[in-house]
C-alpha cells in the first residue's frame, strides 16, 4: 500500500504526475550542479515549457488551475526528491503566483475591476511563459517586517535602494518581487512589494552563492542602486515594523511552501537507506545489513518520523486551504495569527524531523553516505537549509508560536 500524500483535485493530480516526471529528469543532473554550485537553468526552462510554473494560474487565464494549496505543496515535495535546489527556486516563483491568483479572486469579489485587470494581465504573462518571478525579501540583520531597502519618491518615479540576500531563482527571473519600506502620503511608514524587471538599470545580480547545501539554487545577493520605477509601482502594503494581519496572510503559504523540500528530502533519504540496507551484506557470512537490530530500529524511527511529517504537512495544508476558501474577500484579522502559528509549527516540526531522518539514513548507509558523490551526502547538507528559510527561521518561529499560544500579540520588530 502506498502511504504517500495524494492530490485532492484533478488539476492537482496532473501537477503531481508532472512533478514526478520532472524530478526524475532533474535527478540526473543534481549531483553535477551540487558539485559545481551552478544554477540549473535547464530545469527552469523545463518548468516553464511544461506549464509547471503556471500551476496556480486559473485555467481560464491559461494556467493549470491548481488553486488547492495542499496539491501545490504535495507536488513541490515530490520535486524535492529529485532536486531540492530547483524546488526552492520554484518556490520563490510559485509563492508569488499563488498570491497573485488569490489577489485576483479578492479584487473581483470586491468589485475592484481595475486592480483585478492588472492581476489578470500578470497571470496571463506567467501562463505564457513571459514572466518568471523571484521573491526577494531577506536582508542581512533585518526582520521581514522591517526592510532596509527603501523607495523614495522623486517626481513621477520612485527610486529604490537596498540589498537582498538569498535571492533564490534570480538568475532565471524576468521579474523580481522586492520588499521595500516607504513613507506614504499620510506620513506613515509602510512595507510593500514592488515588481521590478530584472534588467532594469541599477539591478545587480551577484554570482556569490557558495553555501553548504542547496548549492544549485541560484541564491546570490542582489544590489538595488538607484533603481527607478513608475509612480504606480509603490503603493498600499502594510504597516512597517510588525506582523500586521495583512502581512501574516501574505506570508501564510510561503512558510509551509518552504517546508516542502524538508518532506521530499526526508522521504528520499529514508527510501535510499532502506534500499541499501535491504541489499547490502556484511562479513564472511554475507549477512544482510537489514537483519541487524540497530538498523531495524533506525528504519522504524524513520518510518515513524516520515508518517508524522506527512500527517502534520497534510493538516497544515488543509488549514491553509480552509482559511482562504472562507476568506476570499478580506483578511480575517481574528483568525490569521492563529492559522499562521499553525503553519509555522508545522514548518518547525518538518524542518527538525527531516534532519533526524537524514541523519539516521546516513548512519544506516555505513561509510558510503559520507562520500560527497553519494546522494545521502547531498541530502545531509541540503536538509539543513530548512530551518533558515523564511518567513520565520526556527529561532524566530519559537518566539512567535509561544506568544500566540500564550494569548499575546506578535512582537513589533
Amino acid at each position: 500500500m502506498n502511504f504517500e500524500l495524494q492530490a485532492r483535485t484533478a488539476p492537482g493530480r496532473a501537477l503531481i504526475e508532472l512533478a514526478e516526471q520532472l524530478a526524475e529528469d532533474f535527478a540526473t543532473r543534481t549531483a553535477q550542479h551540487d558539485k559545481e554550485g551552478s544554477f540549473a537553468f535547464e530545469n527552469i526552462e523545463l518548468l516553464k515549457t511544461s506549464g509547471y510554473l503556471a500551476a496556480p494560474v486559473p485555467a481560464e487565464l491559461g494556467g493549470m488551475g491548481v488553486e488547492s494549496i495542499h496539491d501545490l505543496l504535495v507536488a513541490q515535495s515530490r520535486m524535492a526528491r529529485g532536486d531540492a535546489s530547483t524546488t526552492i527556486a520554484a518556490n520563490m516563483h510559485l509563492n508569488v503566483v499563488s498570491g497573485m491568483t488569490r489577489g485576483w479572486r479578492r479584487t473581483l469579489a470586491n468589485g475592484n475591476d481595475e486592480v483585478a485587470a492588472k492581476f489578470e494581465q500578470a497571470l496571463r504573462a506567467v501562463a505564457a511563459g513571459e514572466m518568471i518571478l523571484a521573491s526577494c525579501a531577506t536582508e542581512p540583520g533585518r526582520e521581514l517586517t522591517e526592510p532596509a531597502t527603501t523607495a523614495v519618491r522623486d517626481g513621477d518615479e520612485w527610486v529604490i535602494n537596498g540589498m537582498k540576500i538569498f535571492g533564490t531563482m534570480s538568475p532565471a527571473a524576468t521579474h523580481l518581487a522586492v520588499t521595500v519600506g516607504y513613507t506614504g502620503e499620510d506620513g506613515a511608514e509602510r512595507i510593500t512589494f514592488v515588481t521590478i524587471l530584472a534588467g532594469t538599470p541599477g539591478v545587480h545580480l551577484n554570482n556569490d552563492w557558495d553555501a553548504l547545501g542547496m548549492r544549485g539554487s541560484g541564491s546570490g545577493s542582489i544590489v538595488l542602486k538607484d533603481v527607478r520605477v513608475g509612480c504606480n509601482a509603490v503603493s498600499g502594503g502594510f504597516p512597517y515594523g510588525y506582523w500586521s494581519p495583512g502581512l501574516l496572510e501574505r506570508y501564510l503559504v510561503p512558510g509551509l511552501m518552504h517546508a516542502t523540500p524538508s518532506l521530499g528530502i526526508a522521504e528520499f533519504a529514508a527510501e535510499q537507506a532502506v534500499g541499501m540496507a535491504s541489499k547490502a551484506t556484511k562479513g564472511r557470512s554475507k549477512r544482510l545489513v537489514a537483519e541487524r537490530p540497530v538498523v531495524q530500529m533506525l528504519a522504524a524511527d524513520n518510518a515513524i518520523d516520515v508518517a508524522a511529517m506527512r500527517a502534520i504537512f497534510e493538516r497544515a495544508a488543509s488549514l491553509a486551504d480552509t482559511y482562504f476558501c472562507s476568506n476570499v474577500a478580506a483578511v480575517n484579522a481574528d483568525a490569521i495569527a492563529g492559522v499562521f502559528k499553525e503553519m509555522q509549527a508545522a514548518k518547525a516540526f518538518l524542518n527538525a524531523a527531516s534532519v533526524r531522518v537524514v541523519d539516521r539514513a546516513l548512519t544506516m548507509s555505513g561509510g558510503a553516505g559520507f562520500m560527497n558523490k553519494h546522494p545521502l551526502s547531498r541530502a545531509y547538507r541540503d536538509v539543513r537549509a530548512g530551518g533558515f528559510m523564511h518567513p520565520m527561521a526556527a529561532n524566530t518561529a519559537q518566539e512567535f508560536i509561544g506568544r500566540i499560544e500564550l494569548g499575546l500579540e506578535p512582537l513589533a520588530a
